[in-house]
């Protein structure tokens, strides 16, 4: 009997093992990662952590990783570059006759949200891959706990909370509630506070003057969440001008009712247009 002795690199080595070799099997799903000023105390539960938190667009279960690894460069790219902006609105045991998760529904600022239109796209090309995939029309939520739970504490304490898109990724579920991201698409943040010589100051980012207005009130809010009952979302916007008033009626009406640590957002800045037809503005507002 003969034996052959063959060199190879490690580079070939590792693709001819990649060929002979089984592709592992990955419990697998896209969604949306999202941002919130979320409560330091919640009821009872196994939660998840902060940054697990996320809107899941597609689950696609336990699959082979090697196929869906190759789709990643072709994949539909969501049509924005910001994250968009929206609230928590209600709390929700799912499913509802016999609830495992506590999950809290997401309602965008947009009535005509462009997340809801790519999540359809983006379903029906993983289809075509042949991916099986939930039918049903997609109810953006986030998941926050597990059972065991109380379902009428969740409801009782739940208020609502804005929220913001970080970015789009591809998860494995590792078990133990912890979601591993194997493939990214970051957005642009929205709003970020930054120093100021005035009392507090945020760059605002949009992709229209509208958007502009959504993400500046949604920085706000942050700061009191309050304010998100006084939102109104049907506005004529031509100008910053129109936008800081817009603000300013907002936060002085919510300072009427409730009370508001925020007390006027300044005239102040321009409007500037980056790359990608993005808009930003310096707000600076006084508390």
């Amino acid at each position: 009997m003969t034996y052959s002795i063959i060199f190879c690199s490690t580079k070939q080595l590792s693709l001819y093992l990649n060929m002979t070799m089984p592709s592992p099997i990955k419990r697998l799903f896209f969604a949306i990662e999202v941002q919130a000023p979320w409560p330091a105390k919640l009821p009872l539960g196994r939660h998840l952590q902060e940054h697990q938190r996320h809107l899941t667009l597609a689950f696609l279960g336990n699959i082979p990783y090697a196929p869906l690894q190759a789709l990643l460069p072709h994949l539909p790219q969501p049509p924005l570059k910001v994250g968009l902006t929206g609230y928590f609105d209600a709390c929700l045991m799912l499913p509802p006759r016999h609830p495992n998760v506590v999950a809290w529904r997401a309602h965008w600022h947009e009535a005509d949200n462009v997340l809801v239109h790519f999540q359809k796209e983006f379903s029906a090309w993983l289809t075509q891959q042949g991916y099986k995939l939930d039918q049903r029309e997609w109810l953006p939520h986030a998941t926050l706990a597990r059972r065991p739970f109380d379902p009428h504490a969740w409801k009782k304490t739940f208020e609502p909370l804005p929220f913001y898109t970080k970015a789009l990724h591809l998860y494995e579920s590792t078990g133990q509630l912890n979601y591993e991201p194997l493939w990214s698409y970051p957005f642009q943040e929205p709003f970020e506070e930054i120093e100021h010589t005035a009392d507090m100051a945020f760059i605002v980012r949009g992709h229209s003057l509208e958007e502009l207005y959504h993400n500046a009130f949604t920085a706000l809010a942050f700061k009191d969440p309050a304010l998100l009952a006084f939102f109104e979302a049907q506005l004529t916007l031509t100008s910053l001008d129109d936008v800081i008033i817009a603000l300013n009626s907002l936060v002085g009406r919510a300072d009427g009712v409730i009370g508001c640590p925020l007390k006027a957002i300044s005239f102040h800045g321009e409007v500037a247009q980056l790359e990608d037809a993005i808009l930003q503005w310096e707000m600076i507002v006084d508390v």
